[in-house]
C-alpha cells in the first residue's frame, strides 16, 4: 500500500466525537483570530445566571466556561454527540438537550423555526447569555430566549468557500454570503443591538493529505459527500502540493459578533 493509500487510509478510519480535533495535532495548522473566544466568554459570564449555548458539540468549550452559580443549558443537534455532551456536561450540573440545528443562515429566508422543527425549546426571556461556536443559529429565536439586557455572543468560521468546491468539481454556491456584513443586518433585523462584530483571515494549513480527508469528514458542510474513491484524484493533487510545498493551504476566515437585546423589548 503506497504511503498515501496509508495516510487515507488511517483517516477514514479514525475516530471522531464532540467537536475535539486533536486527532490533527502536528498534522495541521489552523490560524488563530486575533480575539479569543475563550476570554469572550469569560467576560461575557460577569452577573450571569442563566446560559444557553447552542449547539454545543460534545460539550468540551462549555466545560470550561459555566457561571459559578445558576441555570446552564446545551443543545446539540447531531446525534451522535448528544451522548458526548451529556456525559461532560451533566456532572457539572448543565441540562443537555436535543433539537434539530438551524439550517444555514444564508438559507432562512424561505423557512422558519417552526417549520423546520429547530425552533429553541425553552420560553421567552429565559437566557442572561447564550453562545453559539461555529453553529447556525435563528437570530429571532436567540432575541426571543434573551431577557431584555441579555447578551449574544458567537464565533463564526468560513473554510474553503467556492475555490475548494471547484477544486472537487461541486457546484460553487451561489446564494448569498454569510459574511460580517450578512450576519450583522439578520442580527439587527431580529432587533438586536450588535455591539461588537470583527472578521479575521485564518487559513488552515495540511501538512498530510490525511489530515485533510479527516477534517473534511469531521466538516462536511466545508466539502459535502468528500469520497475517497471518486475523489481520489483530486486528492493525489492534494498530496502532490504537499509534497512539493510542504503543505496544502485551505482559505478560511473567523467572525466575532456580540449582540444584546433592548432593554425595552425588541
Amino acid at each position: 500500500m503506497s504511503d498515501f493509500d496509508l495516510l487515507v487510509d488511517e483517516a477514514v478510519r479514525a475516530p471522531f466525537s464532540g467537536w475535539d480535533f486533536s486527532w490533527l495535532d502536528g498534522r495541521a495548522d489552523d490560524t488563530r483570530p486575533p480575539w479569543s473566544y475563550h476570554a469572550e466568554i469569560e467576560t461575557a459570564l460577569e452577573d450571569v445566571h442563566t446560559l444557553l449555548d447552542v449547539d454545543t458539540g460534545g460539550g468540551e468549550v462549555l466545560a470550561k466556561h459555566l457561571p459559578r452559580s445558576g441555570t446552564v443549558v446545551a443543545t446539540e443537534g447531531y446525534e451522535p454527540n448528544i451522548a458526548v455532551a451529556a456525559a461532560t456536561l451533566r456532572p457539572l450540573g448543565a441540562l443537555v438537550v436535543g433539537t434539530e440545528s438551524a439550517p444555514d443562515n444564508v438559507d432562512q429566508a424561505t423557512t422558519d423555526p417552526n417549520a423546520t422543527s429547530s425552533h429553541l425549546p425553552f420560553p421567552d426571556e429565559t437566557f442572561d447569555l447564550v453562545l453559539d461556536r461555529h453553529s447556525s443559529y435563528w437570530p429571532a429565536e436567540v432575541a426571543r430566549v434573551l431577557r431584555p439586557g441579555g447578551t449574544f455572543l458567537t464565533q463564526q468560521r468560513g473554510v474553503g468557500g467556492n475555490e475548494l468546491l471547484s477544486m472537487f468539481g461541486r457546484l460553487p454556491d451561489d446564494g448569498p454570503a454569510f459574511d460580517l456584513a450578512f450576519a450583522v443586518g439578520q442580527l439587527r433585523a431580529a432587533g438586536l443591538d450588535v455591539v461588537r462584530a470583527e472578521a479575521a483571515s485564518t487559513p488552515i494549513a495540511f501538512r498530510d493529505v490525511g489530515a485533510f480527508v479527516y477534517f473534511a469528514r469531521a466538516a462536511p458542510w466545508v466539502l459535502p459527500d468528500l469520497d475517497v474513491v471518486e475523489d481520489r484524484a483530486t486528492l493525489e493533487r492534494i498530496d502532490d502540493v504537499i509534497g512539493r510545498e510542504g503543505v496544502f493551504e485551505v482559505g478560511g476566515d473567523h467572525m466575532l459578533l456580540v449582540a444584546r437585546r433592548p432593554l425595552g423589548g425588541r
